[in-house]
C-alpha cells in the first residue's frame, strides 16, 4: 500500500515538478563540473596541474616562451587571441591544453620542463623520476626514456601548435552540455515507456531494470559523443598541422615516434602499471573506449602525408 501511494504521488501533479526539478539540478551541476575548470575555475585548474619545485610554481624559461610567440606567428592567431592564450610549466612529460580561445576565460597551453633538454646530460640533471624512483640513464631502458624526452625546436613547435589548435574551438562548450542533453534525454525516455506501457502499476523490479537499461544507455550515448567530438578535433587539428608544410609534416612524425618511444620506455620502468597503461607499441590503453586517437595512427597519418609530399615532389622534379 505505502509503495503504490509513493509511486502515485510521482504522478501527481507536485511530484512530477520535484522530478522535474531534481533532473534539471543534477543536470546543471554535472554540467557545471564539466564547464567551470576550463572557464570560471580555470587558474585554480591551472594550480592544479603546474610544475612546482620547493612548493614554487615553476616559470616557464624565456626560450620557451618565445618558441611559444613563433608558434602564435605560424598559426597567424590573432591580437586577441594572442591574450587569451597562456603559457606555462606544466608537471610530467605530457603537454596540457585546457579552456577555449571561444571564451573570455581564454585557455591554457601547458609545456614540460622536458622542452628544454637538449643532452642526455640536461636529464640527468633534471633527475627525472618514475613512480618516486630515480631512473638510471646508463641502463637500455633509461637511456630510450631520456633520447625520447629530447626533442628537436622544430618537433617542439609542431606539439606546441597542436595544444595551440586543441583550444582554439569550441570543444570545451559541445563537452559542457552532453551530461545536460544526455540525463534530460534518459529522463523523457523513461518517462515515456513508463506511460506508454503503464510501468507505473506494474512491479517496481521492472522499473528497475529500465532505469538500469535507460541509464547504462545514456551514460554510453556521453562518452560516446565525448569521444567523438574529442577525434573529431584531433583529427582536424593534425590535418591543418599538415597544411603548414612539409617541415611539419616531417615534424609530426618525429613528434609521434618520440612520444611512443616514451611510453615504452615507461612501460618497462613501471612495471605491472606500465603494463596495463601502456601497449608494446607504446599506445595508450583505454580498454573499449576510444578517447582520444590511437598513437600509432596519427603517426601513420603524418607518415602518408609525407609520402603523398615526397611524391608530389618527384612528380614536378620529372615534368621540369
Amino acid at each position: 500500500m505505502t509503495t503504490r501511494r509513493s509511486v502515485s504521488w510521482f504522478l501527481t501533479e507536485q511530484g512530477r515538478k520535484i522530478c522535474f526539478a531534481v533532473v534539471t539540478g543534477t543536470g546543471l551541476t554535472l554540467t557545471a563540473v564539466r564547464f567551470c575548470p576550463h572557464t570560471f575555475l580555470i587558474d585554480k585548474y591551472r594550480e592544479i596541474v603546474h610544475h612546482y619545485s620547493n612548493g614554487k610554481p615553476v616559470e616557464l624559461p624565456k626560450e620557451i616562451q618565445e618558441r611559444h610567440q613563433k608558434c602564435l606567428d605560424t598559426l597567424k592567431i590573432s591580437d586577441v587571441h594572442r591574450k587569451l592564450i597562456k603559457p606555462f610549466s606544466v608537471f610530467g612529460f605530457d603537454l596540457f591544453h585546457a579552456g577555449s580561445t571561444s571564451t573570455k576565460f581564454g585557455s591554457l597551453v601547458g609545456i614540460p620542463t622536458s622542452f628544454t633538454y637538449k643532452t642526455l646530460d640536461d636529464v640527468e640533471k633534471d633527475g627525472i623520476q618514475v613512480n618516486l624512483k630515480p631512473v638510471d640513464l646508463t641502463t637500455d631502458v633509461g637511456k630510450k626514456l631520456g633520447e625520447a624526452l629530447i626533442m628537436p625546436e622544430r618537433v617542439q613547435e609542431f606539439a606546441i601548435c597542436r595544444e595551440i589548435l586543441m583550444t582554439h574551438n569550441n570543444k570545451v562548450i559541445f563537452e559542457s552540455t552532453y551530461p545536460f542533453v544526455c540525463i534530460f534525454f534518459v529522463y523523457n525516455l523513461t518517462a515515456y515507456i513508463n506511460r506508454k506501457f503503464n510501468l507505473y502499476s506494474a512491479h517496481r523490479l521492472l522499473r528497475l531494470v529500465l532505469y538500469s537499461l535507460t541509464g547504462s544507455f545514456g551514460l554510453g550515448t556521453y562518452f560516446l559523443l565525448k569521444d567523438a567530438t574529442e577525434v573529431y578535433y584531433e583529427t582536424c587539428v593534425d590535418k591543418e598541422l599538415c597544411e603548414l608544410g612539409q617541415d611539419f609534416v616531417e615534424s609530426g612524425v618525429l613528434f609521434y615516434e618520440k612520444i611512443l618511444a616514451r611510453n615504452q620506455a615507461l612501460r618497462e620502468l613501471m612495471g605491472s602499471e606500465g603494463q596495463s597503461k601502456y601497449s608494446k607499441l607504446g599506445n595508450e590503453n583505454f580498454g573499449l573506449r576510444q578517447p582520444r586517437i590511437a598513437l600509432v595512427h596519427r603517426k601513420l597519418f603524418f607518415e602518408s602525408q609525407l609520402k603523398e609530399t615526397n611524391g608530389d615532389t618527384k612528380q614536378e622534379d620529372l615534368s621540369v
